[in-house]
């Protein structure tokens, strides 16, 4: 990463100042694609860019009083779920998070993790005691209420978290995690929302190689992205992409026309708000309007 884009993160940081032992057996992650003739459509976009991802699809209770209670309860389970491995979760790279889990014992195991959300990232490790054969809780200090339970549900881990963790930052561990290390939906996102000669069209239009480079093309292989084919108000057929970065301060939106017009309108936090087209006749402050869906 280079200067500029060090720089870039510094300012938007400081802007953003069951109990027993018996045989018992969760979108700023999510992404909708279609892919009917009238219209190509992908968000992606995690669960939220200002909000933690909901919590996984756990039987699991939320209050205060019962993750206190069941850590209490904590005991040996001699018939405990295999739990050890690498797991990963989350569908968006910039919203995921991979645990490693060694050392079973009928008491528990000890856990390891590391946790994205765009530019933050964060981490944690620690022992879990079972409270079940397929449940087992961390708590983060003796002081404080704040837990992580794992709960082994067929081929999935489902991640609960109860408060920070001392991760910060909107990172958060609370998600399914599955020993297959999945596909993302932003991989390869450039070559889905754009044609290769389109992005050479916008790096020619932009200019400057460092913040076609560091800005738009980074910003959208980590970013928020969401594109579809539409039109314009007046009727062209066109193809809409917007991107949003919200610990990177960039974001964009992009309209490009069938017939080959281009229309950017990039924004990146104290370096630049403009509009970059290649249609010289157009005299707009922003991207033309589309079709609402």
């Amino acid at each position: 990463m280079n200067k500029r884009r060090i720089l870039a993160l510094m300012i938007v940081l400081l802007m953003a100042s069951a109990t027993g032992c018996g045989k018992d057996e969760v979108n700023i992650e999510s992404g909708e694609e279609s892919t009917s003739s009238e219209a190509s459509v992908e968000v992606v976009s995690g669960a939220s860019v200002d909000s933690a991802e909901e919590d996984s699809a756990s039987v699991l209770d939320s209050s205060e009083d019962y993750w206190s209670k069941l850590y209490s309860e904590a005991k040996e389970c001699p018939n405990a779920a295999n739990f050890e491995g690498k797991w990963y979760g989350g569908e968006h790279s910039s919203y995921s998070g991979e645990i490693t889990i060694t050392d079973q014992s009928e008491k528990g195991f000890h856990f390891s993790g590391f946790f994205y959300y765009y530019l933050h990232t964060g981490e944690i490790e620690g022992d879990a005691l079972f409270v079940k054969d397929n449940v087992a809780v961390y708590k983060y200090t003796e002081a404080e209420d704040e837990y992580l339970s794992f709960e082994m549900d067929g081929d999935t881990v489902h991640v609960k978290q109860v408060g920070l963790l001392g991760l910060g930052m909107n990172v958060w561990a609370g998600r399914d995690y599955t020993r297959d290390k999945k596909a993302f939906i932003n991989d390869d996102i450039l070559n889905k929302a754009y044609t290769e000669s389109q992005l050479s069209e916008i790096k020619k239009l932009i200019g400057d190689d460092e913040l076609y480079e560091d800005y738009f093309k980074f910003g959208t292989e980590i970013g928020a992205v969401g594109y579809k084919d539409t039109e314009t108000k007046s009727g062209e057929k066109c193809r809409f992409v917007d991107c949003l970065v919200p610990t990177y301060g960039t974001e964009y939106t992009a309209v490009l026309m069938d017939n080959g017009k281009i229309y950017l309108k990039l924004k990146v936090y104290g370096t630049c708000d403009k509009l970059y087209t290649n249609d010289s006749a157009y005299t707009g402050e922003d991207v033309p309007e589309t079709v609402s869906e």
